[in-house]
């Protein structure tokens, strides 16, 4: 499922309540920036990694962002929280040095598990309102998944996933990936390279290129799965190898927290666009990702919060 397809099945999935009234003010859009020429370390050979994608014949699709860890190594509550205090200045500024940056903060994150992986994302397209959605996604088979929708006054409402469960809740390479096969997953990008190539047949959307495909699978891993911190800094480092990854300069995401984007610009039927991966500069963490068409933003998904948790499913009054 592409990002389109993501962004459409949620829409669908929303409550009508969420409906606006009004068209959103296109001010709220944020500028684009101008690429900057990048002055990259020596590149090691790396593979392509696969778009985690949407999960097949889904109202609520794995594609949201997952953050690399925190400082009691536990991936972040699934709540807002505001962005660390900033030593920016003291972190590279170039795609490939925020990228090793943010591996060495995903590795140093003890691994951790639990009976459900729970995301907390926004998501929006175009100039429609954004949406901002929980997933429940069972990392146990024989336990129900669910999502759960904000509500424009606060509340939230549930919406159990149907056919879901653990053996089709995570998609890499456009194939259902249990949590015990995720975990397995190299450490070393060369060899995550090597893996994730297996699976690329230059279909689905990514027919473009290799490193096209290997930019949104390495966004998949570090943003949308749970995979070890081990395997996470792996997709940061392939990530950082990739040709044509280019600094974009500071940015805020679609909730205002400040960050670098790194982007991908390809080549597309209606002219250029520009896959984006926004991290924290201070910490690099990941903090959203984005589809650009020109000077808009076509699509985006923002990192909420991300982490394990055991059942029992918990009732929608009760999320805050």
């Amino acid at each position: 499922m592409s990002h389109r397809d993501t962004l459409r099945a949620l829409t669908a999935a929303r409550p009508n309540s969420l409906d606006p009234t009004e068209a959103a003010d296109p001010a709220l859009i944020m500028a684009y920036p101008q690429e900057k020429t990048v002055t990259r370390t020596a590149r090691r050979p790396i593979g392509r990694l696969v778009l985690a994608a949407g999960l097949p014949a889904v109202a609520l699709a794995v594609t949201g962002a997952i953050l690399l860890n925190n400082q009691s190594g536990q991936a972040p509550t699934a709540q807002p929280s505001a962005p660390p205090a900033s030593t920016a200045a003291e972190l590279p500024t170039d795609a490939g040095g925020m990228l090793l940056v943010a591996a060495q903060h995903s590795e140093s994150a003890p691994a951790t598990t639990g009976q459900y992986w729970v995301i907390r994302r926004g998501h929006g397209e175009n100039s429609r309102p954004g949406v901002e959605e929980e997933q429940w996604l069972a990392a146990v088979q024989g336990l129900p998944s669910s999502g759960y929708f904000r509500n424009a006054d606060g509340s939230w409402t549930a919406r159990p996933m149907q056919d879901h469960s653990a053996a089709n809740n995570f998609l890499l390479a456009g194939s259902p990936r249990p949590v015990a096969e995720l975990a397995a997953l190299p450490t070393d990008p060369a060899q995550l390279r090597k893996k994730l190539l297996t699976w690329y047949d230059g279909k689905d959307g990514e027919a473009e290129g290799a490193d096209v495909y290997l930019f949104h699978a390495g966004m998949g891993l570090v943003i949308d799965l749970p995979v070890p911190p081990r395997v996470r800094a792996a997709a940061y480092r392939m990530l950082a190898a990739l040709p044509g990854m280019t600094s974009l300069g500071p940015v805020t995401d679609q909730h205002g927290r400040a960050g670098i984007a790194i982007g991908l610009t390809r080549q597309g039927d209606f002219g250029k666009s520009q896959a984006r991966l926004i991290v924290d500069r201070a910490t690099g963490q990941a903090l959203a990702r984005e589809s650009w068409v020109g000077n808009r933003a076509a699509g985006w998904t923002v990192l909420l919060g991300a982490r394990w948790a055991d059942g029992p499913l918990p009732q929608a009054s009760t999320l805050n």
